[in-house]
């Protein structure tokens, strides 16, 4: 108690100040509108950029849900337009294609075997030789899958080839990749009597049991014709850009067993 008087003693006039200035300004903003309606308009714009920091951190922190949210709606999006073509497309009314949406959790894109990861395996019915689109178009191929995971390769590999087509006249040949580019891959097996021209659209063939007909792929850059062999060699720049690509969606042929198995029989006859 000692101590306490001690201090009011010896800070007695700044004390006596600090409460004179208190009841002065309390008069002010009471007593004078024009005070009063400053002292308001400036802290209403402290609260108001308050507020808005809040809000754009917040926003922030959620941007993980609405991001996963907008890959869900996508992924059921998909489906319901894969059970709308079953439904009304007679054609493909046994191809039973459904997707699943995965994040890309690890990838190697810019040496020549490259390879992507991604948080989806075996336990989300995901298997081996799976196609894997993008937002975009085609990415690649699940080459191997554990519990959790599943690696991809992608169409940048040159181990990879896929069955596309000219999307405007249904010409089809073999896409795959040279080791050089990461947004280009080259495109054989178009006959050079093919009406073929810059920015044709690419997509897949629909020749295999992995990938739907016409998913993009990417559009003709640049053709030329080899005199020998009868056929163009084409260039295409790829739709998926590989160095800025974090969700895909894999898809699941609940056909592709029974595929297979004819493929196999055909093969086995042939021979």
């Amino acid at each position: 108690m000692k101590n306490l008087l001690n201090f009011i003693v010896k800070y007695l006039y700044t004390i006596t100040f600090i409460l004179i200035e208190i009841v002065c300004f309390t008069l002010i903003f009471t007593a004078n509108n024009y005070h009063k309606i400053s002292f308001l308009n400036s802290s209403n714009k402290i609260t108001a950029g308050i507020t808005e920091q809040w809000h754009n951190i917040t926003e922030y922190l959620s941007l993980k849900h609405v991001n996963d949210s907008i890959i869900a709606d996508n992924q059921r999006l998909r489906n319901q337009l894969e059970r709308y073509r079953k439904d009304n497309i007679p054609a493909i009314e046994e191809s039973g294609f459904e997707y699943v949406s995965a994040k890309i959790i690890s990838a190697n894109v810019n040496s020549i075997k490259n390879f992507l990861t991604i948080n989806k395996g075996e336990k989300h019915k995901i298997k081996k030789e799976m196609g894997v689109i993008g937002a975009n178009g085609i990415v690649g191929i699940v080459y191997d899958c554990s519990s959790k995971y599943a690696s991809i390769m992608p169409v940048i590999n040159p181990n990879i080839k896929i069955s596309v087509k000219l999307q405007k006249n249904d010409y089809f040949g073999s896409l795959s990749w040279d080791s050089k580019n990461n947004n280009i891959a080259q495109l054989d097996e178009i006959p050079n009597y093919v009406n073929i021209s810059l920015g044709d659209e690419i997509v897949t063939s629909g020749h295999s049991s992995i990938f739907p007909e016409g998913i993009p792929v990417g559009i003709v850059s640049e053709f030329t014709e080899d005199q020998s062999s009868g056929f163009y060699k084409i260039t295409v720049n790829l739709h998926t850009d590989y160095n800025n690509i974090r969700y895909v969606y894999v898809i699941i042929n609940n056909n592709y067993s029974e595929h297979i198995n004819i493929k196999n029989l055909m093969t086995e006859r042939n021979d």
